[in-house]
């Protein structure tokens, strides 16, 4: 007998270019920290069969994982075209998760035990997947950027190049990573170690495009899909760090421009009508012109539409950008009631049961948006918390927040008051390295002892320190 069944969307795969990666974004900043139990033994086995496709397909150290994955830990390049299934960058942005976990929990064994070994493995493939470029930058070829496209000097569609912003800012913070996590193990000696201080000062910096944008190429092309879904050369931005309101503002500056120049996404049509169909390039190119002059007709060019998957990226985006208008605008756009009956909208918006809207269902977006939403509330980095740093004060005047985390494992508790902080709360059963708390330009240094809570006003003074109740020690 033969069985016929309907093949999955995506055949079931894991896709690590986004997709995989946002489902986790909420863990950590949302006390959810055990959730990725799961991810890390993925990674895991990942890297197992990573190793052999590193050696096999690049002759390569380490290991690498490419934008498809599944079930069996596949890491080998997908059959498929080039701007999708050429992108060896899969695993080590998940890499990047296993140092955040330990920035959230201080765990020095998951550490020492789990992350360090995978981390070292990615860092000995990239380190071989560099090449020195033109001008003395290490630069990765061939490149290209999660599933867009730009024209070519010939005037052609074109998916590789070298050098992608994606690439090199994931490599950044793969390399800041292990150095960072060498120091604390104690192994900073380390030749890996060593090769990789070598090597971060000479990664191709990102670039500013003449339009005042980020450039998401190494060279100044064209966008095929102005108003493309993915805002990959954004990564530095979020979930990365090496763009940042206070250390790199031109940076956030052309980030911003990014972020409005994408606008609206529209799926192309011919996707939408027959998914399974191979179009010509002409084909392709006439199919996004008519989506640009319909986005430009509708003057809809604010970022504001999209799968919910980069609406909530956007959102967060915006957040680090300390935009509050706009994050909420990307929030607000979620909330959108969206007719089932209607397979046709990749526009964002969700079902009556909440399911956000994307035929077929993704539940990205439903992850993403706790994620989003914390990042509005809360930032921190090893020294710096920031408070409310994209509250939309006049939408959502009155508030609190209990629970959510930030790093050092540090828990913060927020009251706010119409639109303005009233308290705060922090506690931490750790040694503590937070420094400084910042809110609507006032900085403060904050001396916080491990067991403690710490109550803090409206201008940032500790009003209140007492022990941590046991019950609160999580």
């Amino acid at each position: 007998m033969v069985l016929s069944l309907p093949l999955l969307f995506f055949s079931g795969a894991q896709h690590l270019n986004i997709n995989l990666q946002m489902n986790y974004w909420p863990s950590l900043s949302c006390n959810l920290k055990e959730c990725q139990e799961p991810l890390f033994e993925y990674i895991s086995s990942m890297s197992i069969s990573g190793s052999k496709t590193a050696k096999v397909n690049y002759e390569t150290k380490g290991w690498v994982a490419h934008q498809v994955s599944d079930l069996w830990a596949k890491t080998s390049p997908d059959a498929g075209q080039a701007l999708w299934a050429l992108w060896p960058m899969g695993g080590a942005w998940l890499c990047t998760h296993l140092w955040e976990h330990y920035t959230y929990t201080m765990d020095k064994d998951f550490l020492r035990d789990k992350a360090y070994p995978l981390l070292e493995g990615c860092t000995s493939f990239l380190l071989d997947w560099l090449i020195e470029g033109p001008g003395g930058y290490l630069e990765t070829n061939p490149s290209t950027s999660p599933e867009h496209m730009f024209i070519a000097p010939d005037g052609k569609p074109a998916s590789v190049s070298y050098s992608s912003t994606m690439d090199m800012s994931i490599i950044k913070e793969v390399f800041s990573a292990i150095v960072s996590a060498a120091k604390i193990l104690g192994r900073k000696e380390d030749e890996l170690v060593q090769k990789v201080l070598e090597a971060l000062p000479r990664l191709l910096p990102t670039k500013i495009a003449r339009d005042g944008s980020i450039m998401e190429w190494a060279q100044d092309f064209q966008d095929l899909e102005v108003h493309h879904r993915h805002v990959s050369h954004l990564f530095g931005l979020f979930p990365g760090h090496t763009i940042t309101v206070e250390k790199t503002p031109d940076l956030c500056k052309a980030a911003g421009n990014t972020l409005y120049k994408r606008g609206i996404y529209l799926m192309p049509a011919y996707w939408i009508e027959t998914p399974s169909r191979h179009c010509g390039a002409e084909e392709f190119r006439a199919t996004l012109v008519v989506s640009r002059l319909l986005s430009e007709a509708f003057a809809l060019q604010t970022g504001e539409d999209g799968p919910g998957w980069s609406t909530m990226w956007k959102a967060a985006l915006w957040a680090r950008l300390h935009n509050s208008e706009r994050a909420y605008r990307m929030v607000k756009h979620l909330f959108v009631l969206v007719d089932p009956e209607n397979e046709g909208n990749y526009e964002g918006g969700l079902y009556s049961n909440l399911f956000t809207a994307h035929p077929p269902f993704q539940i990205d977006a439903n992850f993403g948006f706790p994620a989003a939403i914390a990042e509005m509330l809360v930032q921190s980095t090893a020294e710096d918390l920031y408070l409310l740093p994209a509250l939309p004060r006049d939408k959502w005047a009155n508030g609190c927040v209990k629970g959510l985390k930030a790093r050092g494992k540090l828990t913060v508790n927020i009251y706010w008051k119409e639109g303005d902080l009233r308290e705060v709360g922090l506690w931490s059963n750790e040694q503590n390295s937070l420094k400084r708390l910042h809110y609507r330009g006032t900085t403060v240094k904050a001396n916080l002892s491990p067991g403690r809570v710490y109550t803090f006003n409206r201008t940032l003074k500790c009003i209140k320190k007492q022990p941590l109740p046991s019950a609160a020690s999580c």
